[in-house]
């Protein structure tokens, strides 16, 4: 998505549910996924893969737009919050319905001061260090807890108690007040760089295809390679890890110990932790464990580069022997069987 792209009028509507599916997180966005034919699956996780960095304000214009659609189609007959709940409850199921209704919800009211709340913590108190004491109180009262008790303890010692005296003293402030103050801080932080949020890239997809199906799964990827063949491979990389090991079936790892040269299983676990060592030689004789500690002992010191080279032979191993379908590495929901 390039830069001129990057305004809410020039989003298609896959794009918005592509952002959309990253802002309700991983396992909210896999059950919607659940709900779409194949071909629906394909196009948006294709736009997931492809979003890239979006700027938080516009993740938050997407998701906005979403809740006030769903509460506009239904005010007349429902009242539009009630409605909403029950719309992702069903979708959802009712814990992580309400858990998305509040999530939204929260994004739309928790407007007061949003430019501030994209600033990184030493931007909030480089920006507010020399403000009044009282308009700080105020912009401390409308942060998260955590950044507000960061940029307390990054004001001056003699301004911080200051502060927290006029913040416990906070009544009620008009929101045209609130308005006015937004306005002229607004106006001092638009020279200043707003943080942005990665909405979407590889490993979005691959939090949502673990969730998936392996048939959901293969149809995506199959799709995606169509399009980006680097970027499949890129995501079948980082869904299977030299760590997943541990997981697998001991057959497979059997099966696995006959395809590879014994140098390269050596080197590829002078890296491996120990329970993936014990998962390895767990599945070899006494007499081979003996050689490959051999091996490794003799090795000495070796480059990480090298290690993370044949450890990634070992995972092209696996997924040979997978599409040969000699093994099974699962995927989604699917447990890891042999």
């Amino acid at each position: 998505m390039s830069d001129a792209e990057i305004s809410l009028e020039n989003l298609t509507g896959r794009q918005k549910a592509a952002i959309l599916m990253v802002a309700l997180g991983q396992r909210p966005a896999s059950e919607v996924l659940r709900q779409m034919n194949p071909r629906e699956v394909e196009e948006i996780t294709l736009e997931m893969a492809e979003l890239g960095n979006v700027p938080q304000g516009l993740v938050e214009q997407v998701v906005a737009q979403f809740y006030e659609n769903t509460l506009g189609r239904v005010k007349v007959t429902q009242g539009g919050v009630d409605y909403a709940r029950q719309v992702l409850q069903q979708t959802f199921g009712q814990s992580e319905g309400d858990e998305v209704l509040n999530r939204v919800q929260d994004k739309i009211q928790s407007r007061s001061f949003r430019v501030l709340k994209h600033l990184d913590a030493d931007q909030l108190i480089s920006f507010l260090r020399d403000e009044h004491p009282q308009t700080i109180a105020l912009v401390l009262v409308h942060l998260t807890p955590g950044q507000a008790s960061t940029v307390m303890s990054g004001l001056p010692e003699e301004m911080q108690g200051d502060v927290a005296l006029r913040m416990a003293r906070l009544g009620t402030i008009a929101p045209g007040a609130i308005n006015t103050i937004e306005e002229q801080l607004e106006k001092h932080v638009s020279q200043m760089s707003l943080t942005a949020v990665a909405a979407g890239g590889a490993q979005a997809v691959v939090e949502v295809l673990q969730l998936v199906d392996r048939t959901t799964e293969e149809s995506v990827l199959e799709s995606i390679a169509e399009e980006d063949p680097e970027l499949a491979e890129e995501i079948r990389n980082m869904m299977f890890v030299f760590e997943d090991i541990a997981r697998l079936d001991d057959r497979d790892i059997r099966e696995m110990l006959k395809e590879v040269e014994v140098k390269e299983l050596a080197l590829a676990l002078k890296g491996a932790s120990e329970e993936i060592s014990e998962k390895i030689f767990g599945n070899m004789s006494k007499r081979a464990k003996e050689g490959i500690m051999e091996d490794m002992e003799y090795m000495g010191p070796v480059r990480v580069s090298d290690v993370e080279g044949a450890q990634q032979m070992v995972l092209n191993t696996f997924r040979r022997l997978e599409e040969e379908g000699t093994v099974t590495l699962g995927g989604g929901d699917d447990a890891l069987v042999g």
